[in-house]
C-alpha cells in the first residue's frame, strides 16, 4: 500500500505532501489543476521514462519519494539486489535533474531503473487515460488473457525456443542461395584471396617503403651531407678534424693532469668528447654505406606503394584490414563450400526445434483456452455489475499453424451489448463508455489474482454518467475492500463512494501558478461533489443533494 507521496518542483508543483490511507481514495479538482502532473509524478517515480521537462521553471532539479508497505514478495526481490529492509517499509524515491539526468534509489541504495520496475511492478498498477486504447488494438488483447492466465513461465519457455528457430531460419536463408549465385560468389572470393595472398603484404610494410622512398628520393643529398659532417668531425685530409683538434688538447692535458689535480674532470670531459666523436663518425660512415642513390629501386618503391594503394582502395584502409578481408574472405569461401553439409544439419535442427516449439505452443493454448472460458464469464458478471446486464462477452482464441512471437494464437475480445445481436469484434462496436466498463471489468478481476496492492485509475469513467457511473462507483468501492485504489475522477457518484477525498487545486499570484493537495472532511467533501454536479454555480439544494449523496454512500446506498 502507498502510505506517503512527497513531490517536488514537477511542473506547477513546488512541494506536496500527502498521506494516503486504504479503501478507495478520489483526487477531484478543476480541469489544468494538475491532476495530470501527480500521475507523471508517480510514473516518474515507478521507472517510466522522465522528461527534462517535468522539472518546475526556474529549478535544477524535481523529486518524486514515497513510502510503501511491503511484504514477502518484495522483500526477496530486495534481498536479491543487496538492499537493506527498514521496519517493513519501502522508500522509494527518483530525482531528475534539469539537464535529464535522474537518480533512483530504494531505501537509500542507489538502483538501476531496470530494479526499480521490477519492483514498482509489484507495488502498483496504473491505469492511465489513453489505457482503453489498448481495447481498440486486438493484438494487445492476447496480453490481457496471459495476465490473467499467468502465462508468465510459459511464455518465456516459448519465446527461448522461438528466438532459436529464427536464428535456424536467418542462417538458412543465409545459405540457401541460387547455385548460380553461389558458384559467382566462390569465383570472385577466390580470385580476391589469390590476388591478396600473391601480394605477399606484411604489417608495417607501407610504412617502412615510404621511409625508403625518403631516402631514395634524397639520396645525393643525404650522401653529400655525410661526407661533409664526417670531414669535419673524424677525416678531412690535410685540414684539422674536430676529432683532431680535441685529440691535441687531449695530449696537451695528459702530460700535467698529475701536477694540477684540478684540470682532471677537464681533462676526463675532452677524452669522453673525443670518444663521442669517433663513435658518432663510424656512425655516419656506416649509414652512408647504406645509402645507394640507384633510379630504378626508386622506381620499384613507387611501383609497390601504387600497388598497395589499389589494394586498399578494394579491400581496405590499411594492410591489417586487406589482410582481415582475406581470413573472412576465407571462413566466408569455406563456408559456402561446406554449405551443403550445413544446410542438412540446420535442416534437421529446424525440424527438431519447429517440433518442440509446437508442443510449448500446444500448452499455452490449452493454458489460454481454458482461462478465456473462465474469463469471460466473470467478465460478462462483472459488466452485469457495471449496468450491462445483458452483455454477452467471448473471450475468442484462434489456433494457428503459425508461429508468432506470443505463440500460435490469435486473441480477439468480442462483445454483444443488445440482445438478439450476434458478438463482434470490441473494437468495431463498443463506445467510450462500454470501453471503460469493459477495462474496469478486466481490472478488478486481474486485481483479484495480482498481488498489487494500489490500484491507480486516472478517469476510468470517461464516457460514463448516471446509473453507470452509480454501477462504476459501487465497483471501484468493492475492489477498495481488499486493495488501495486512488482514482482520479470528474464523477460526483465516484467521488461521494470513496473512503477518503481530495481536492487539487492550483492558484496563481500572477507570475507563477502553484498546485496544492488538501484533504476534504464531510462539508468540504460536499461542496467539492456539488460543483462536480451543478460546476461553480453551486446552489443550496445542490449542496444539500450532495450531503444526501455522502450519506447514501456511507450506508451503502448510492
Amino acid at each position: 500500500m502507498l502510505n506517503h507521496l512527497s513531490i517536488k518542483n514537477i511542473a506547477v508543483i513546488s512541494r506536496l505532501d500527502v498521506d494516503l490511507r486504504g479503501g478507495m481514495s478520489v483526487l477531484t479538482g478543476e480541469t489544468g489543476a494538475g491532476k495530470s502532473i501527480i500521475i507523471d509524478s508517480v510514473n516518474m517515480l515507478l521507472g517510466n521514462r522522465a522528461n527534462k521537462e517535468l522539472v518546475r521553471f526556474g529549478t535544477e532539479n524535481a523529486s518524486v519519494q514515497a513510502v510503501f508497505d511491503t511484504n514477502d514478495e518484495i522483500n526477496a526481490i530486495l534481498e536479491e539486489n543487496d538492499i537493506d529492509i527498514e521496519d517493513g517499509e519501502l522508500i522509494i524515491s527518483r530525482r531528475l535533474t534539469s539537464d535529464g539526468k535522474s537518480t533512483a534509489r530504494i531505501n537509500g541504495s542507489v538502483v538501476t531503473l531496470g530494479a526499480l520496475r521490477e519492483i514498482a511492478d509489484k507495488l502498483v498498477n496504473i491505469h492511465g487515460q489513453h489505457d482503453n486504447q489498448a481495447l481498440l488494438t486486438p493484438q494487445k488483447h492476447i496480453l490481457f488473457l496471459d495476465a490473467y492466465a499467468a502465462n508468465g513461465a510459459e511464455l518465456d519457455a516459448y519465446r527461448e525456443i522461438y528466438a532459436k528457430r529464427r536464428s535456424i531460419e536467418q542462417e538458412l536463408k543465409t545459405l540457401v542461395t541460387d547455385e548460380r549465385e553461389k558458384a559467382r560468389r566462390m569465383e570472385l572470393l577466390e580470385y580476391q584471396i589469390n590476388e591478396i595472398t600473391a601480394a605477399n603484404l606484411e604489417n608495417g610494410e607501407e610504412e617502412d617503403l615510404k621511409e625508403q622512398r625518403k631516402i631514395a628520393a634524397n639520396a645525393e643529398k643525404i650522401t653529400s651531407s655525410i661526407e661533409e659532417a664526417y670531414a669535419n668531425l673524424y677525416e678531412n685530409g690535410e685540414e684539422q678534424s674536430a676529432y683532431d683538434s680535441i685529440s691535441v688538447a687531449v695530449n696537451a692535458l695528459s702530460g700535467i693532469t698529475d701536477l694540477t689535480p684540478a684540470l682532471n674532470d677537464v681533462y676526463e670531459s675532452l677524452q669522453s668528447a673525443m670518444y663521442s666523436i669517433e663513435d658518432a663518425a663510424h656512425e655516419i660512415k656506416e649509414f652512408g654505406s647504406t645509402v645507394d642513390f640507384e633510379p630504378q629501386e626508386l622506381d620499384d618503391i613507387e611501383e609497390r606503394l601504387d600497388f598497395i594503394s589499389k589494394l586498399k582502395r578494394k579491400y581496405g584502409n590499411s594492410i591489417n584490414d586487406i589482410l582481415e578481408y582475406k581470413k573472412t574472405a576465407e571462413e566466408e569461401l569455406k563456408s559456402i563450400q561446406t554449405s551443403d553439409e550445413r544446410t542438412a544439419e540446420l535442416q534437421m535442427e529446424l525440424a527438431e526445434t519447429t517440433e518442440m516449439l509446437k508442443e510449448k505452443g500446444k500448452i499455452l493454448t490449452q493454458s489460454r483456452e481454458k482461462a478465456a472460458a473462465d474469463l469471460q464469464g466473470k467478465i460478462e458478471k462483472s459488466l452485469a455489475e457495471l449496468n450491462m446486464e445483458r452483455a454477452r462477452f467471448c473471450v475468442d482464441v484462434e489456433n494457428d499453424d503459425e508461429f508468432y512471437e506470443n505463440g500460435m494464437n490469435k486473441v480477439e475480445f468480442m462483445i454483444s451489448t443488445n440482445p438478439g445481436e450476434p458478438l463482434k469484434p470490441l473494437v468495431k462496436i463498443a463506445s467510450g463508455g462500454e470501453l471503460s466498463r469493459v477495462m474496469l471489468a478486466i481490472k478488478s478481476i486481474l486485481a483479484d489474482s495480482d498481488s498489487v496492492g494500489t490500484l491507480i485509475f486516472d478517469e476510468i469513467d470517461t464516457g460514463v454518467s448516471g446509473s453507470a457511473a452509480v454501477k462504476i462507483a459501487k465497483k471501484l468501492a468493492r475492489i477498495g475492500k481488499t486493495k488501495q485504489v486512488i482514482c482520479i475522477t470528474h464523477l460526483p457518484q465516484l467521488a461521494a463512494a470513496a473512503d477518503n477525498h481530495y481536492l487539487i487545486r492550483k492558484d496563481s499570484d500572477g507570475e507563477q501558478s502553484e498546485t496544492t493537495l488538501e484533504e476534504l472532511g464531510f462539508d468540504g467533501r460536499a461542496a467539492e461533489i456539488a460543483r462536480l454536479t451543478d460546476g461553480t454555480d453551486m446552489t443550496k439544494l445542490a449542496i444539500e443533494h450532495a450531503r444526501q449523496m455522502l450519506k447514501n454512500a456511507k450506508n451503502n446506498v448510492l
